[in-house]
């Protein structure tokens, strides 16, 4: 395999083997976020409801440095086999009470929740772990590749799910998803330690030193900031095509989570051509990435019918994943190794834990003015919120010479 080809990562066995076992826990990830969303408006046909579970999922990833902070510290193979049992017993249980008939909406929010929990463990290690695969050379590409993973299950997962629930209720699509997280488990326990690419943590690093890293890095500021604009209204597809399809279309399960896979097909196009990269894009690039996505959201918006809507699905999609891969290569590729860990657990508490607080006022004005609205409104808080940073941090923006901690932070006085 070629050591510059977009596939070179693959020459990696313990990467090999994470991506395989990844791909089918998100394609298991995406079934159930579609089915969880078509349960929660089957129980209550309302869009708030269906906020305040996105919102409960969403809001642990707040406290994703916590994650961080035990994926520089503790084995991450471990950490990895224990979040994602603890995934296979809450998409379990889901699936239980549906089958046998049980489930009620507050089951749902409780489930949601320690799904949310979870995840919050989950995301900086699985992040954080992706460049110990590989050597520092081939980073890039990984999380590139990291990124194909991701929307080829998301391109086949909604599918999947709404043949699903059509074929069979959502029920089963929930038991799949726990049977995915089982791969992971799998993966972790062939993964070979002594091939492993590690970089040793300092052991006095401490939280408060990943804040005032970050603090001392205008660059990286300003893409946290950027990223919580951005992430917070405008990376909500699950929540823009459910209420789409059921509050102006009046689609089934079906042509729901077809919307899921038409999203992807822009998302897996932009992933495509990040793994060509070997650098890090930037983050002006980022900015203007974000900004596009949110005009991207509005177009969709003023769709007037369900076939044009998914024919704009694919734009916001490119804009949606080339911003996140972006992204994500400049945090892995731009933050010292030693405190790598708990950097990006800060930066995915941006990406995720600010959903809460949108979800819900999406809802609202939703029920009050309209999804079309709504919607309108993500994309035009994502341009406004992201120009306005690049206003604030204009002329701050390229990254230091150095990146190691005792580089970028002054000594201790005294």
């Amino acid at each position: 395999m070629s050591e510059s080809g977009s596939l070179r990562s693959f020459r990696h066995r313990n990467f090999r083997i994470y991506y395989i076992s990844t791909t089918l826990s998100n394609v298991g990830t995406w079934v159930q976020r579609i089915a969880q969303n078509w349960l929660v408006l089957e129980l209550t046909n309302n869009a708030v409801w269906l906020g305040v579970v996105v919102a409960l999922q969403s809001a642990p990833s707040l406290f994703s440095f916590f994650g961080g902070t035990l994926a520089d510290r503790i084995s991450k193979p471990k950490l990895l086999a224990f979040t994602s049992f603890s995934g296979f017993l809450w998409a379990g249980s889901l699936g239980s009470l549906v089958i046998l008939g049980y489930v009620r909406l507050w089951h749902v929010l409780v489930i949601a929740f320690g799904l949310g929990v979870t995840a919050a463990m989950d995301g900086p290690v699985r992040h954080s772990f992706v460049p110990e695969l590989v050597p520092e050379e081939d980073i890039p590409n990984s999380v590139a590749l990291n990124s194909v993973n991701f929307n080829t299950a998301r391109l086949i997962g909604p599918a999947l799910s709404g043949f699903m629930i059509e074929a069979f209720d959502t029920g089963p699509a929930f038991l799949l998803n726990a049977i995915s997280f089982l791969a992971v488990v799998v993966a972790v326990l062939m993964i070979d330690n002594n091939e492993l690419y590690r970089n040793a943590p300092r052991a006095n690093a401490r939280f408060s030193e990943s804040l005032r890293y970050i603090k001392a890095r205008p660059d990286l500021m300003a893409l946290m900031l950027s990223i919580f604009f951005f992430a917070t209204f405008g990376v909500n597809p699950e929540l823009f095509s459910a209420i789409m399809a059921t509050k102006v279309f009046g689609l089934n399960a079906g042509e729901f989570g077809l919307l899921g896979s038409v999203i992807a097909l822009g998302s897996l196009t932009a992933t495509l051509v990040a793994t060509k990269k070997e650098h890090a894009p930037g983050v002006r690039r980022i900015m203007i990435f974000a900004v596009f996505t949110g005009f991207a959201i509005i177009f969709s918006a003023v769709m007037p019918t369900y076939l044009f809507y998914a024919m704009a699905l694919p734009i916001y999609g490119f804009g949606m994943l080339t911003t996140a891969v972006a992204a994500n290569t400049t945090v892995q590729m731009g933050t010292a190794p030693e405190i790598r860990g708990r950097v990006f657990g800060i930066y995915l508490a941006m990406w995720m834990g600010f959903a809460p607080g949108s979800a819900p006022l999406l809802g609202w004005i939703t029920e009050h003015f309209g999804a079309r609205y709504a919607i309108g409104f993500s994309g035009a808080v994502t341009v406004l919120g992201v120009c306005l940073i690049a206003w604030i941090y204009r002329g701050r923006l390229d990254p230091p010479e150095e990146t190691s901690i005792d580089s970028v932070l002054p000594p201790p006085k005294g």
